[in-house]
């Protein structure tokens, strides 16, 4: 038997006596805000109840009277040694009880919250969660009851996905009166201190709101992990009557607001495998030199969602927050995050320090990155050409299979600089589109220093301008000198730009160079000069104070030789991405001769296993009803707007409406109104007339060459530094990317396209008239 079982909220020794709701409340106090007052009996007590009954409940009587104050309402909860979990929380196991009166009333409440223990609903929650029978101690918590007019429950981070936002849910009254009244809470969620959602007409006030939103931001820091506090308002004060870990923030959270740019559209089987080969092992060594950790696998990176990639962004998320930088860091690099007041910023806190030494030695190796990328362009280009030049005039499909492990190693340095440099030129533009801005100046009227020029070496759709100029200048006819000519010029064009073609990432695209015919009229068609009403902005022009122009001098040439990286690169991926074709169209020919696929082209509907095992097989069996079905499946889902994040592993239900209003990210300033040309390959480009809005799945270099025709750009996929984007500015025309469900818009439909606010509004639905 003790002297006293029962101990003020505030005493230390509750941390060992009185388990973690009564040792967070501590917590609470402790850094002083505002919990109701209370008490704790300690676990000894239930302890020694069950070895002497009657004594222990007639102790506790006694200490209660010396407690509890007549006049004032308790709150009589569980405290258990296994709840709050961080795993999991018990919620619901253990009885609480509200609005209790009077010693008597106290203590039969408390004998009934010990009663939990021996209740079906606590042995079937601990054997199925835990499998572990270890006796579980059990203390109770005593609390002055606040008189609330609204209470409810706020999270520090959202518990179904684990993303930033805070989420508030209110109701009327008590938690008990909730429960009788039936009633769904409302909700409040504020990202970054902006409301993503807000009721029309709240219960409580949006000051009342932000309140709450404030300080659950105060104790999630000071807690050191994501939080769900419990609150009571009543009328004048604000009141916390619980806090605990959040628990199970382990599903994975898939999103494509990256993917888009560098996986856009639908991605076949073949087309999957291979990109995910490549990119996917280069993410993890770039992760596993970044933290030292080696858990990370390949496959864990991605997801493979109706024939659309996404990425993992649980796990960069966990990553950046080791390093003390928000989860949504990746994304926030690539500019395609919310925006608000309280928006993180990428600068890392203290979660740095212990991985300094690794960190500074993975930073090092930035300081080179342009050198050791000038040497990758001496020669890579040719070591492509060289493979295909040793290969035999009628290639087995065992070379063409050898001759695909020598361009995958090949390829697998490029993969990393395509990957690296472009995370720099990003978070250089950002540096200096933070800069600008706090002198009033926008960087997307910035003129890049070399950007024009090297897109015009490394681009083709000003050389094909320079052809039509050359041979149809103001509508001359083609004579036959001419002709030769132009056929010559041609044959150089594809040489150096055959391998493009409607998507850079998708080496089963059809490259101009199997399409010659696609070229030659759209050499003849007419082109239109670009709008030059929009002023450009020079950096030599810009004003700044003395003390910082040299800083901005460096961070603009900087910016703008990373920008010319990020187009170089991307233009020799592009190139020793496409051999990657040449082969699987070897393999599927012999394929074809063995009666195992219809066609060449179906190759690109099997997964590389699949392939291999395939390949590797004696006895080769068909597989035309499986490419039969993933065509059928493809296209079923070419249409389907799919959301711009998953949560989990299962495929989310589709939908195909369309909206009246979209949103992307704007990278070319100007507004526009004009019908919409939705164009789904290159080849439909006669479709597009001038004027026209021309809306694209992908933000790719491919499809450049129509922009001098349009009267705007939006595309499904793209960053501010994507092909789209540098085009769209050369030409002086509105752009917006990464606008989910653009190519759902009925073609011939009216719409206006804001390039200062990134909405695309539909004004008349063609499909309506």
């Amino acid at each position: 038997m003790k002297e006293h079982y029962i101990y003020a909220l505030t005493d230390r020794s509750i941390n060992e006596k009185g388990g973690s709701k009564a040792r967070n409340l501590r917590f609470l106090l402790q850094h002083h805000f505002p919990v109701p007052f209370g008490y704790v009996v300690s676990w000894e007590a239930y302890d020694d109840y069950q070895q002497n009954g009657d004594i222990v409940l007639e102790s506790l009587r006694i200490e209660l009277l010396k407690l509890i104050q007549t006049d004032k309402v308790y709150a009589v909860r569980s405290s258990a040694s296994v709840e709050d979990d961080v795993r999991f929380s018990y919620a619901g196991i253990f009885s609480s009880y509200l609005q209790i009166k009077g010693v008597d009333s106290i203590l039969d409440c408390v004998k009934a919250v010990w009663q939990s223990l021996e209740s079906n609903e606590f042995i079937v929650y601990q054997r199925t969660n835990l499998n572990d029978l270890t006796p579980v101690k059990i203390g109770v918590i005593i609390q002055e009851m606040v008189p609330a007019i609204y209470s409810g429950i706020v999270f520090s981070r959202n518990p179904m996905t684990g993303l930033s936002e805070t989420i508030i849910e209110v109701g009327q009254g008590t938690g008990e009166d909730q429960v009788v009244a039936k009633k769904d809470p409302e909700r409040w969620v504020d990202k970054w201190g902006s409301w993503i959602i807000q009721p029309e007409t709240g219960l409580i006030l949006e000051e009342l709101a932000r309140d709450i939103v404030n300080k659950t931001k105060v104790v999630e820091l000071k807690f050191g992990q994501p939080i769900d506090l419990e609150w009571a308002y009543d009328g004048k004060s604000l009141f916390f009557l619980q806090v605990r870990p959040i628990t199970r923030l382990d599903i994975p959270v898939f999103s494509n607001r990256i993917s888009r740019e560098m996986l856009p559209g639908i991605i076949k089987p073949l087309v999957w495998s291979v990109n995910t080969r490549l990119i996917n092992q280069i993410w993890v060594d770039i992760l596993e030199k970044m933290t030292g950790d080696h858990s990370f696998q390949p496959d864990a990176l991605t997801g493979h969602f109706y024939y659309r990639a996404y990425f993992n962004i649980t796990v960069f998320g966990r990553v950046f927050e080791r390093l003390g930088m928000p989860s949504e860091a990746l994304e926030l690099l690539f500019g395609i995050e919310s925006d608000g007041p309280d928006k993180p910023h990428m600068r890392p806190g203290l979660g740095i320090l212990s991985r300094l030494p690794r960190l500074l030695s993975f930073a090092f190796s930035f300081f080179t990155i342009e050198s050791r990328f000038n040497r990758l362009l001496i020669s890579k280009k040719q070591n492509y050409i060289d493979l295909l030049d040793h290969m035999p005039k009628e290639p087995t499909i065992s070379e063409w299979m050898d001759l695909l492990d020598k361009i995958f190693n090949e390829t697998k340095p490029v993969v990393y600089f395509n990957i690296v440099i472009p995370m720099l030129a990003m978070m250089h533009h950002r540096m200096l589109t933070g800069m600008l801005k706090k002198y009033g100046y926008d960087a997307r009227l910035l003129e890049l220093k070399g950007v024009a020029e090297t897109t015009e070496q490394t681009s083709p759709h000003s050389r094909l301008d320079k052809l039509h100029q050359k041979y149809f200048k103001d509508g001359a006819e083609l004579t036959p000198e001419n002709q030769i000519r132009l056929e010559m010029d041609l044959e150089e064009f594809l040489e150096e730009f055959g391998h493009f073609g409607d998507s850079g990432n998708d080496c089963s695209s059809i490259p101009w160079r199997e399409t010659p015919d696609l070229i030659r009229q759209m050499v003849a068609q007419p082109i239109f000069e670009p709008n030059t009403t929009q002023a450009q902005l020079n950096f030599e022009d810009l004003k700044f104070p003395w003390f910082r122009r040299g800083f901005l001098r460096t961070l603009y040439h900087r910016t703008s030789r990373f920008a010319v990286h990020r187009e170089t690169i991307s233009s020799l991926y592009t190139y020793g991405y496409g051999q990657f074709r040449k082969c699987f169209i070897g393999i599927g020919t012999h394929l074809v001769s063995m009666d195992v696929l219809e066609s060449s082209e179906d190759v690109f509907y099997l997964y590389w296993k699949e392939l291999v095992e395939l390949v590797n097989s004696p006895i080769k069996s068909t597989q035309k009803e499986l490419v039969k079905k993933r065509k059928l499946d493809v296209e079923l889902n070419r249409e389907a707007v799919l959301p711009d994040t998953i949560f989990g592993f299962d495929q989310p239900p589709i939908h195909y409406e369309r909206s009246s209003s979209l949103k992307g990210i704007p990278t070319s300033l100007g507004t526009y109104t004009g019908p919409a040309r939705i164009l789904n390959s290159l080849s439909e480009f006669e479709r597009l007339n001038k004027g026209d809005v021309l809306v694209i799945p992908y933000s790719d270099v491919g499809w450049t060459p129509l922009f001098a025709r349009a009267g705007a750009i939006v595309a499904e996929s793209g960053g501010i530094l994507s092909h789209s984007s540098i085009v769209a500015r050369e030409y002086r025309i509105p752009a917006i990317v990464s606008v989910s469900g653009a190519c759902q818009i009925a073609d011939g439909t009216i719409i206006t396209v804001n390039g200062y606010s990134g909405d695309v509004i539909i004004v008349n639905d063609f499909a309506e008239a």
